[in-house]
């Protein structure tokens, strides 16, 4: 059933374009959804940016589906070198299912791309094929329904996984995942309370509700612009989920502290620390320059400074001048299952192996940054994961091989922010599941480094 705004041909086609070429990179692996908009999205004009969105979020966040559609539809599958043909196939199905285009524009606009890809040669295919599913629409869904990827609209293996993991909480993991996440705010507490700036968004028409596990939290009923968000650019608020927010809160520094916030980007965990206590020694490691601007940017909004090192946190010898931290934030490169609501590629390109290969270089990264905190010192381990192999197991296989470690239970840090209980305990940490009109998945386990007897 169509569900979104209509649209305008003129407008469709200049976005079209932009987006064939993004969900075209995404198909060859190329690069994430959220990179491939910030590196493209300007070559649309600005009002046409939220179309450029809903057509790229929504192929992603529909594509297990439209993806058997498609190769149903076909008598072959296109050869790679013509994946911009997939990906104007899986757009003009987009169109047709989920948006308010009418039939015959959705249909001309698909055919006309083609020519503009230089591939003349396809407009009858593509015109036959769209054809035939407006007149069959109903029979084939019918025909794929019984499909688990279709039923659920997530791959098959990642079915298997949260049904193997979570069953009590499956059903709801694949509802949330397939929703458009809330706008959640991060009020900064430190210029305004919660409950004062919730009131300055009422007398604006804009209705919000509180979170529950995060004093800081307030969600909006309907999301708008930042521009629309009072005092924004004086660093009132962020845009963070509550699950992130929970991170500055379990740790919890304290004014005069050595803080390092490892894999920092975009910076949404920086500021916030930074919020707790501004007075802290502050440390922000992120891999990728691109990113370290967007920290740059987010600190410079909020009015804030931390010393900002562009490196792999992994490679101690390139970042760490040898002098041991009070507390880390540990988020860790993950697997992002807990988020892919927010980022719906996932649906595309990740594989069973990654989860794997993810495991392992967070077993590295974990071992290496351990060794720049002080005897007496906390890490907060944290994932945006629901995979068990990239949270508590992978706890587990730390405390095996580090006797100067020992879990911290979560909320003995914090007193009055936690006096509600937050996601479920597992063997090691605490994990959180993305929720329908609230926070996101995420993973916690705080770990302690022991003081050595004889000191």
């Amino acid at each position: 059933m169509k569900n979104t705004q209509s649209d305008t041909p003129s407008i469709q086609h200049s976005a079209r374009q932009v987006a064939i070429e993004v969900i075209t990179n995404i198909l060859l692996q190329q690069g994430s959804l959220s990179t491939q908009l910030a590196r493209y999205q300007d070559d649309v004009a600005s009002e046409h940016i939220p179309l450029l969105k809903e057509l790229c979020f929504g192929v992603c966040r529909q594509y297990p589906k439209l993806n058997s559609i498609a190769l149903h539809l076909l008598a072959h599958p296109f050869e790679e070198k013509d994946t911009d043909l997939y990906a104007t196939l899986l757009l003009g199905l987009y169109q047709l299912t989920y948006m308010n285009t009418p039939d015959h524009a959705a249909v001309h606009e698909t055919v006309e791309a083609c020519r503009l890809l230089n591939k003349d040669w396809a407009t009858k295919l593509m015109n036959a094929v769209l054809r035939r599913y407006q007149r069959e629409a109903d029979d084939i869904e019918a025909e794929l329904e019984s499909t688990p990827s279709v039923e659920y609209n997530q791959p098959k293996w990642l079915l298997k996984r949260f049904l193997k993991h979570w069953p009590e909480q499956f059903e709801s993991i694949v509802d949330a995942s397939n929703m458009h996440p809330p706008m959640c705010l991060r009020v900064n507490t430190q210029r305004v309370s919660r409950e004062t700036y919730q009131a300055e968004l009422q007398k604006l028409g804009i209705k919000t509700y509180l979170g529950e596990f995060s004093p800081s939290a307030l969600y909006l009923e309907k999301a708008v612009r930042v521009t629309e968000l009072p005092h924004f650019e004086a660093g009132f608020c962020s845009v963070q989920d509550e699950a992130a927010q929970l991170s500055a809160h379990i740790l919890s520094p304290q004014i005069g502290e050595k803080v390092l916030d490892a894999c920092a980007a975009p910076g949404g965990k920086t500021g916030h620390l930074l919020e707790k206590a501004e007075r802290i020694d502050l440390t922000a490691v992120e891999l990728e320059s691109w990113r370290m601007e967007k920290i740059e940017s987010n600190l410079e909004r909020l009015g804030y400074q931390a010393n900002l090192l562009c490196a792999d946190a992994n490679a101690l010898d390139t970042w760490w001048d040898g002098e041991h931290f009070d507390k880390i934030l540990l988020d860790v490169p993950c697997s992002a299952t807990g988020v892919i609501r927010r980022n719906p590629d996932i649906k595309i390109n990740r594989k069973p192996a990654d989860i794997n290969q993810l495991a392992a270089i967070q077993q590295d990264i974990l071992a290496n940054v351990w060794t720049t905190l002080k005897p007496g010192g906390h890490l907060l381990y944290a994932t945006c994961s629901l995979m068990p192999e990239e949270n508590e197991q992978q706890v587990q296989g730390f405390l095996e091989k580090h006797t100067d470690a020992e879990e911290v239970t979560l909320n003995t840090l914090s007193s009055a922010d936690f006096e509600l209980e937050w996601g479920v305990p597992v063997s090691h940490g605490r994990q959180l599941f993305p929720t329908l009109e609230r926070h996101d998945g995420f993973y916690y386990c705080l770990l302690k480094k022991t003081v050595p007897i004889n000191e």
